[in-house]
């Protein structure tokens, strides 16, 4: 029970983002799998939810962002593997106590990133969407047509989980990140290079007055 209690505090930072990670993958797969058993693919605008703002719109994504690289399966996956491996590796910076923000965007972004990977590799190779937003009401009349986003493309919990997590670390790496250095940079002594070479060399200590010293104690001690 020891060693499991002292496992649990050694690697607790892990098995907590671990876990935030198969929650909020869970999260998006059970959505998903909702909608897709319960909503009539391609529906317009969908099932209403919030009136000429928000709907259930079923569809699937075969590309990346906004329908990008559509069809190109082989591609995409190889992306996505590359991805997971990068943010596995710097999962090992994760701590919950020193670094909230950075190891909750890695969360985020690895949920994400896992949660549209499996429905790449489980779904045909398209990713269920069905989170259909018009920022301005439906129906708004945009003066310049090519920039509408009547409706903002469809996304799922996954995509929001992604975008969120980018925005975070982004963050905390231009401003977090630079504090803690900051502070590192405080706390360390200014010391002159100088100093610090004369400082590593080893000197040789003068020991000659002190062993005259005790040899001549030695000598009145046996008088």
């Amino acid at each position: 029970m020891k060693k499991v209690i002292a496992f649990i505090n050694k690697y607790r930072h892990y098995l907590m983002a671990f876990g935030i990670c198969v929650c909020l993958i869970l999260v998006d797969q059970i959505t998903k799998h909702v909608v897709k058993n319960n909503v009539e693919m391609g529906l317009y605008p969908g099932i209403e939810v919030i009136r000429n703002f928000f709907y259930i719109t079923y569809s699937e994504n075969t590309g990346a962002l906004n329908g990008s690289f559509s069809g190109k399966q082989s591609l995409l996956i190889v992306v996505t593997i590359f991805a997971i491996l990068v943010f596995i590796y710097l999962a090992k910076d994760v701590n919950f106590t020193k670094k909230r923000l950075f190891s909750w965007a890695v969360c985020l972004i690895m949920a994400g990133t896992i949660g549209n990977f499996i429905d790449r590799l489980f779904n045909n190779g398209g990713v269920v969407d069905f989170l259909s937003f018009y920022p301005f009401t439906k129906g708004h009349d945009w003066v310049i047509s090519w920039i509408s986003l009547d409706p903002w493309p469809t996304f799922n919990f996954a995509d929001s989980f992604l975008v969120v997590g980018v925005i975070s670390l982004a963050i905390d790496l231009l401003f977090f990140e630079k504090d803690l250095k900051e502070k590192k940079d405080k706390n360390t002594p200014n010391v002159p290079e100088s100093d610090l070479k004369n400082n590593s060399v080893d000197s040789p200590v003068d020991t000659t007055e002190d062993v005259e010293e005790s040899n001549e104690e030695d000598t009145n001690g046996a008088s």
